[in-house]
């Protein structure tokens, strides 16, 4: 069976915009450090699947076009190519958190083909995330979390569980540090 991270993009791959929204532009585009060191070990020493997994608000609408996000996430996607970085998919979701979409992160409908697949090892697979519904999204695939930024507790309107339960229960490493993060995952 294979090994899977699932990893969220804003504020885990990349910097989440100190002033919020979206990453529209080359001059909100930073990478979350050391990201690119340890994900590249990562995906060359170790046995896992990438794949990334983004709610991206709004995406395609007026106000955040495909034309604006589409620079800035092939520049991104292949800064990680060149670093022998590469995502088996990367699925984004466009919704709206008020929307409620069960497509949406923490909810799984975008993921049926991961859950409803026995060639993955989802006990032995890990979502790393920045925010808490990161750990609620590890808890519903059936997999555990890496919560990325321990004290970040951004996204808990949208939790249906406690958050201790989840930090507690769904919460294999709390850091923020990838270097951390390489480290746990060499022994798992």
């Amino acid at each position: 069976m294979q090994k899977y991270l699932f990893i969220d993009r804003d504020g885990t791959l990349i910097e989440s915009p100190a002033s919020g929204g979206q990453i529209d532009s080359f001059d909100k585009l930073h990478f979350y450090p050391n990201v690119i060191t340890w994900l590249s070990r990562i995906a060359s020493e170790l046995e896992y699947i990438l794949v990334m997994v983004t709610n991206q608000n709004g995406l395609g609408t007026p106000m955040f076009t495909q034309e604006m996000f589409l620079p800035t996430q092939n520049f991104m996607l292949n800064v990680f190519k060149t670093e022998g970085i590469i995502f088996k998919e990367i699925i984004i979701d466009n919704s709206f958190p008020e929307d409620n979409s069960p497509l949406r992160k923490p909810r799984t409908g975008r993921m049926l083909a991961y859950i409803n697949n026995d060639a993955i090892d989802m006990k032995h697979s890990f979502v790393i995330g920045d925010r808490i519904t990161d750990m609620q999204f590890a808890k519903n695939l059936g997999c555990k979390g890496i919560f990325l930024n321990s004290e970040n507790l951004r996204g808990q309107k949208e939790l249906t569980d406690t958050i201790e339960e989840l930090k507690t229960n769904w919460t294999a490493l709390a850091s923020t540090s990838w270097k951390d993060v390489y480290e746990f995952l060499k022994v798992q």
